[in-house]
């Protein structure tokens, strides 16, 4: 029967489903009737997610609402969870059991039922618990439960995957419906109930992506940066110090590519072939175009490593490099001249050298694991782009992901996410991964896998910089240790505390950026500092087995000191004082109830708590510098209360990735660390970090704290030196104008360069890895190698906002015309060949004339239609009329894009 009141369906007119006819259902087998509860819910229920209004739409009952249930007093969204029952009705005394959901937003109340308790277990898992008042849900009824979620849910990856049902017999059973990572038969439009739900606060000034705000964005420069073939066939991604294309014939490679190298290790020459194989220009025969790649220090006085000539010429081409990465890069720049679609490459004479010294991308493995195979695949390509510090985030609260021998519980519980509510068998179920270890929320490398990872970089010119998260986002280390210690104090106590990473007597209650209440390890009891010295000689001795030296670890540091200092507040994703927002609900500060940290301050070693992780950091720089390991970093929040690096660590070299937003002060951030000492990786979230979405568009996938998109213009418009210059280029995350300034030009002397980010909370799947980072990372790479005509010098005191103009965007319009039309006519097929899945653009599209104009971010990718039946090809001369949607295909034709429907946009009216 019906569980809504007939007022409520009145009411709710959303709803009406819930009022359906129980008589239209199905009759049951024997089998579906005999079954139990969870079996029914499990195997029968689909399930549908959706927003109901964001906080901007909120009045100020459900204000106070938010404010009562532990949220912040304006931050609070409202959304539905239906269970839709495709099966035999479940009935009213059927209560044994509770559905575990996960939601990145902490869901405070239940809004629209009494049927149900709802609590959050830790972290993202929240459960719904059946009370006394729950009266069934019949066949072929559909239950909303409405809840209230702390802060805003504007983009699809809100929501989470693998719903599971737990019956009396403790076993879990994910409901099959939503035992998926495509989301699309789940999630409801996000715009469904308020078409402004799209917007997170009400004077957001962002505009909504369409098929015209596309195609205006996608031609706004069309009349300043006009590319000729010529240009973008001898355009080198990232662009080269001085490049000439000569006259004379195209060279054409029928018979492939073959390399004679002195001076580059066979592992190299290796990695070089097997590009060229991916490519199709392996060489076949006496026939094959030869290049021929030397080593001459002596020619290049003065140069940084990697620089290099490169001459290609009718008959052969010649690589001169600095050093063997020099050599390695000229290799890859011919490639990068070749025109797959013809399959030549430009007469040339190409003279380079690199920007910066670490030139960076980072991939987190810990919220969801990612195989080995997408972790070599990324690495060639950030070889091919000439990107060499691969910084490798291999733990977090969510999992553990390297063995380390020794210590066998961080693989065997803490790599591990299912249903084991006492965590001796693995962790929590977190971020969509459901109760099951079957899909990427689990998972680890072996030392083998390790080491093979270690030597393919190498092989490729990268340096791996391993980072174990530290004191905060250390969830899967405090488990699995704790389960070590469960494991052996009956027979070997000393053994079971030797890496306990807590004070057991500390009854802190806080609550951490990703809503944890036992992720911080304990800065204060020396088994922790065991635990860490026993981790670097680990992972040292995997580098000496690879050959591989080991030049610089990480130890994390993410948002734990900034916590620390604010009194711990309680946060959403992305969500803490440092990064612009505040809860209500104060908690304990983390370590306050700690007996081993209140004798450590007793006795004088720190003064107050707010020190510790200032004493994390230093014991942990004396363990690396102990194991011959010259440069430790750290995120900028490990190392804020440090007052002078070269003094107070002990480390050779230091720096810090600094990430803040720049509209929030990043930029001041990175010049607060570069006076105290460390040198800077800029790392800043609005340009760099992948994991934001890359459009205004709720179908996009991505976490947007920082910025409600990073398209690959804006990290190509990215100035890493004179950062104040973006407040002229780019609005805040709400669109709206903001002001920066420029430090002294001896801030440029600490930037050793720049890196982009992927975070992987929202990113469960190697193909999400590819969409998030590509084609995006060659945009990195260009600003990593290529310092551009538009960088303005940096001049201390210089105020940038949306009114100044001092950048030159005629330049910068110019100089990413070049560079789109290198992408879009030449790399994007190299992607395909490689297997890499980018993101293929969704088109612009308007109606002028009677005609329809099209456009996309970069040429060289082909439109197809949907008349109403099937997919066409876009020629000339189509009617508008015919045209139902529009759709990209990938530079090889085998893949699709997100379509884009023509209706949509008033501009594009056909009546």
């Amino acid at each position: 029967m019906n569980r809504l009141p007939l007022f409520a369906c009145l009411a709710l007119s959303a709803v009406i489903a819930s009022c359906s006819d129980p008589e239209s259902a199905a009759t049951p087998s024997h089998a579906e009737v005999t079954a139990s509860a969870p079996e029914r819910i499990a195997a029968n229920f689909a399930v549908t997610q959706e927003v109901l209004t964001n906080f901007q739409g909120m009045d100020d009952e459900m204000r106070a609402l938010c404010k009562q249930s532990g949220g912040s007093s304006a931050a609070c969204s409202t959304y539905r969870v239906s269970l839709i029952n495709n099966g035999p009705a479940i009935a009213a005394d059927e209560r044994d059991w509770v559905l575990y959901f996960h939601s990145v937003r902490r869901s405070l109340a239940l809004l629209n039922s009494d049927a149900f308790t709802l609590e959050r277990v830790n972290g993202d898992l929240h459960r719904l618990i059946p009370t006394e008042k729950f009266a069934g849900i019949a066949s072929g009824e559909t239950l909303p439960l409405d809840m209230l979620a702390e802060s805003w849910m504007q983009f699809a990856s809100d929501f989470q995957p693998r719903l599971f049902v737990v019956g009396a017999d403790g076993e879990a059973r994910v409901i099959e419906s939503t035992d998926t990572d495509d989301l699309s038969g789940i999630v409801l439009p996000i715009n469904k109930n308020d078409p402004n739900n799209w917007k997170r606060a009400a004077d957001d000034a962002n505009v909504l992506a369409s098929a015209s705000s596309r195609f205006e964005r996608f031609t706004a420069d069309d009349e300043i940066a006009k590319v000729s073939e010529q240009d973008w066939r001898g355009r080198i991604i990232p662009q080269p110090l001085s490049s000439e294309i000569l006259d004379g014939a195209p060279v054409v490679l029928g018979a492939g590519v073959a390399i004679e190298a002195t001076g580059l290790t066979a592992g190299s020459v290796g990695a070089l072939e097997q590009r060229l194989s991916q490519l199709g220009l392996s060489a076949k025969g006496d026939d094959a175009y030869p290049v021929q790649v030397v080593v001459d220090k002596s020619a290049f006085a003065g140069k940084p490593s990697g620089a290099y000539r490169l001459s290609v010429g009718a008959d052969g081409a010649r690589i001169t490099g600095a050093d063997t990465d020099g050599a390695f890069y000229g290799v890859q720049s011919l490639i990068a001249l070749v025109d797959l679609n013809s399959k030549s490459l430009p007469q040339a004479q190409v003279t380079d050298a690199p920007r910066f010294p670490h030139r960076g991308m980072f991939l987190d493995v810990g919220r969801n694991f990612h195989s080995k195979q997408v972790v070599l695949k990324l690495l060639d390509q950030m070889a091919a782009y000439k990107l060499n510090r691969f910084h490798f985030h291999l733990s977090d609260d969510e999992g553990w992901r390297l063995e380390i021998p020794g210590l066998p519980e961080l693989t065997d519980v803490g790599s591990q996410r299912c249903f084991d509510l006492e965590e001796n068998r693995c962790l929590l179920p977190q971020l969509g991964s459901g109760p099951k270890a079957d899909n990427f929320g689990s998972g680890f490398y072996s030392v083998e896998d390790y080491v093979e990872i270690l030597r393919y970089a190498a092989d490729r010119h990268i340096e791996v910089v391993p980072e174990f998260d530290m004191p905060a986002h250390a969830r899967s280390a405090v488990i699995a240790m704790e389960a070590r210690y469960r494991k052996l104090k009956d027979s070997d106590l000393a053994a079971a505390e030797a890496y306990r990473l807590i004070d057991p007597a500390d009854d802190t209650k806080y609550l951490s950026v990703q809503f944890y209440n036992d992720s911080y390890i304990n800065p204060c009891v020396d088994s922790t500092y065991h635990f860490v010295g026993k981790l670097v000689r680990e992972v040292k001795a995997m580098h000496d087995s690879a050959g591989v030296p080991l030049q610089s670890w990480h130890f994390g540091g993410d948002e734990a000191i900034n916590i620390l200092a604010s009194g711990g507040f309680e946060v959403g994703p992305g969500k803490d004082p440092e990064k612009g927002d505040t809860s209500a609900d104060m908690r304990d500060k983390p370590w306050s109830r700690s007996p081993q940290c209140q004798k450590l301050i007793a006795s004088g070693e720190v003064k107050a708590l707010d020190e510790l992780g200032e004493l994390y950091a230093k014991r942990v720089s004396k363990l690396v510098a102990d194991a011959g390991i010259p440069t430790m970093a750290a995120w900028n929040d490990g190392v804020k209360k440090i007052g002078n690096a070269r003094e107070e660590l002990a480390t050779e070299h230091n720096y810090v990735n600094s990430w803040a937003p720049l509209f929030w002060g990043g930029g001041d951030e990175s010049a607060h660390f570069a006076e105290t000492g460390f040198d800077l990786v800029q790392s800043h979230s609005d340009y760099l970090y992948f994991d934001m979405p890359q459009e205004v568009d709720p179908a996009e996938r991505g976490y947007y704290w920082a910025s409600r998109y990073t398209d690959v213009r804006k990290t190509f418009s990215y100035a890493p030196l004179n950062t104040a210059q973006q407040a002229e280029i780019y609005p805040n995350r709400d669109g709206h104008g903001w002001e920066a300034t420029s430090p002294a030009p001896e801030f440029a002397d600490s930037v050793r360069g720049i890196q982009g980010q992927l975070w992987s909370e929202v990113v469960r799947t190697d193909d999400a890895v590819e969409y998030q980072v590509f084609p995006r990372l060659l945009a990195l790479a260009e600003r990593a190698w290529h310092q551009a005509s538009w960088e303005l010098p940096l001049k201390e005191g210089q105020t940038f906002s949306a009114e100044t103009t001092f950048v030159d965007k005629q330049a910068l319009a110019r100089d990413w015309a070049g560079f789109s039309a290198a992408l879009g006519n030449k790399e994007l097929l190299k992607l395909d060949r490689a297997g890499v899945g980018y993101r293929i653009p969704v088109p612009g599209a308007v109606v002028e004339g009677g005609a329809l104009k099209t456009a996309l971010p970069y040429p060289g990718l082909a439109l197809e239609y949907f008349d109403g039946e099937q997919w066409q090809p876009l020629k000339d001369g189509v009617a508008p009329q015919a045209i139902h949607s529009l759709r990209a295909k990938s530079a090889d034709g085998k893949r699709a894009g997100r379509e884009v429907t023509l209706e949509a946009s008033a501009n594009l009216s056909v009546n």
